[in-house]
C-alpha cells in the first residue's frame, strides 16, 4: 500500500472528489436575499400593499438589487411622495420610490442595483427586523398619509448555490 504524503496532493484531490466545485468558480460567490410585503386595511378593504425584494451577492463583485411594487387603487392619481423608512426611526427616508404616472393601479414599481449608484446597504437587516415601513403621502384631505408596515415572507442568510 503506498501512502500520500504531499500536502498539495491531499488538498487537490480533496476538492476534486468534494462536491464543490471552487476550481470552477462557481464556488466562490455567496447570495442572500430577503422579501418583505404588507398592506393597510380600512374596513376590511386593502387601500396599499406593498413587496419588497432585495438580493445580495458577495463575491469579487458584490453587488445588490432591489425591487419593489407597490399597490393602491384609491390612491392612484394621488400619492405625492412614496418613502421606505424604519419605524424605530420614522422621520428618516431611507429610500424615495418614483411614483408612476400611467392609469395602472400600481403606484410604484421598478428595480435599482448598488453596482449603479442606488443605496441600499442595511435594507436586509430592516427588511428581517420587521421595522421597514412604506409612507405613502397624498393630497387627501381624509387621508394625508397611508403607512404601510411590512413583515418578512421570506429570509434566506448567506449561502453558497453551487456548494455544499
Amino acid at each position: 500500500m503506498r501512502r500520500i504524503h504531499s500536502i498539495p496532493t491531499l488538498l487537490a484531490l480533496s476538492l476534486i472528489f468534494s462536491n464543490c466545485t471552487l476550481l470552477s468558480g462557481r464556488c466562490l460567490y455567496e447570495n442572500r436575499n430577503v422579501i418583505a410585503e404588507g398592506q393597510r386595511l380600512e374596513n376590511n378593504v386593502a387601500i396599499a400593499s406593498a413587496q419588497l425584494i432585495l438580493h445580495e451577492q458577495r463575491d469579487y463583485e458584490p453587488d445588490k438589487d432591489f425591487s419593489w411594487q407597490i399597490q393602491g387603487p384609491e390612491l392612484k392619481g394621488h400619492a405625492t411622495r412614496i418613502t421606505l423608512r424604519d419605524n424605530a426611526a420614522p422621520s428618516a427616508v431611507l429610500y424615495e420610490f418614483p411614483i408612476h404616472a400611467d392609469p395602472r393601479m400600481v403606484l410604484a414599481s421598478g428595480f435599482v442595483r448598488q453596482s449603479e449608484g442606488a443605496n441600499v446597504n442595511g435594507f436586509f437587516d430592516l427588511f428581517s427586523s420587521r421595522r421597514a415601513i412604506v409612507v405613502i403621502t397624498t393630497d387627501l384631505t381624509q387621508r394625508p398619509t397611508v403607512t404601510v408596515e411590512l413583515s418578512t415572507v421570506t429570509r434566506d442568510d448567506w449561502t453558497r448555490p453551487y456548494c455544499s
